[in-house]
């Protein structure tokens, strides 16, 4: 793999994998439009995935430290107290993980079916963008519950289809049921920690030591990743506090529109 194949790569899945747009969506379009495209080999999409959860536990270290701190409390004295004052982040987490893990299991070879046809890409991305402007006419005050967890636990699950954001609609679907704006941009992200680190599992067993030729090249595509994956979480957070999503929205129906007609 060349270098600036690696950067651009990985420029596309650190902004894309958190900003709503859709990474998947993203990477099937660019292989029809750019001559001799293709999608990353197995260990640098494993790579990219793991640079990006990176980024997410970076940008909540505070709160992870918090959550980490809960989970020993269910065993330590020592930190009960750390356990009463965040078990609803930890559960919350446990419990969208679950459904998450059985559908995106289960629609993996489905969705990579999809990873062929833009014009399914264009059509996901057009709900995308549905999705985006109604959540900005939404807001809520709830705090994250049992409830609340499994359902978006189910809606990252389907995600996995290509030009359906995760991000996006998870914090849309979050928004829908009356959850605070600022707690479902922050509960989307650290939901998709073992997401990703669970589809990093997978991609790992089929792995051969003969994929690392390009190691250079893979190592600056995750380094790139990692830092466009910060840049992208330090915008959307801010605009979805402030209920402004319908920008994602406007360009997920351009682009949407744009590959069901053209491509």
């Amino acid at each position: 793999m060349q270098t600036n194949d690696a950067i651009i790569l990985g420029l596309i899945q650190g902004l894309t994998e958190f900003l709503p747009v859709s990474s998947s969506g993203h990477l099937v379009i660019a292989q029809s439009l750019i001559k001799g495209f293709s999608q990353p080999g197995l260990l640098f999409d494993t790579l990219l995935h793991f640079a990006t959860m990176m980024a997410v536990i970076i940008y909540f270290r505070k709160r992870l430290s918090k959550i980490i701190k809960a989970f020993f409390g269910m065993f330590i004295r020592k930190y009960r107290i750390d356990y009463f004052e965040n078990k609803r982040f930890l559960w919350g987490i446990i419990i969208a993980t679950i459904p998450t893990g059985i559908i995106g299991f289960s629609l993996e070879k489905y969705a990579e079916k999809l990873f062929s046809s833009t014009v399914y890409v264009g059509y996901a991305l057009i709900l995308t963008s549905i999705i985006l402007y109604l959540s900005d006419r939404y807001s809520g005050k709830l705090p994250v519950d049992g409830k609340s967890s499994f359902l978006l636990g189910i809606v990252q699950g389907l995600a996995v289809i290509p030009g359906i954001s995760r991000s996006g609609s998870t914090i849309a679907a979050a928004i829908f049921l009356g959850v605070k704006r600022e707690e479902a941009a922050e509960f989307s992200f650290l939901i998709s920690i073992p997401a990703i680190f669970g589809a990093t599992i997978l991609q790992l067993r089929k792995i051969d030591i003969s994929m690392i030729s390009d190691l250079n090249s893979y190592l600056i595509g995750m380094l790139v990743a990692f830092i466009s994956g910060l840049i992208a979480l330090a915008v959307l957070i801010p605009l979805v506090k402030k209920g402004r999503l319908t920008i994602f929205a406007i360009y997920c129906l351009i682009v949407g529109f744009i590959t069901v007609v053209w491509l």
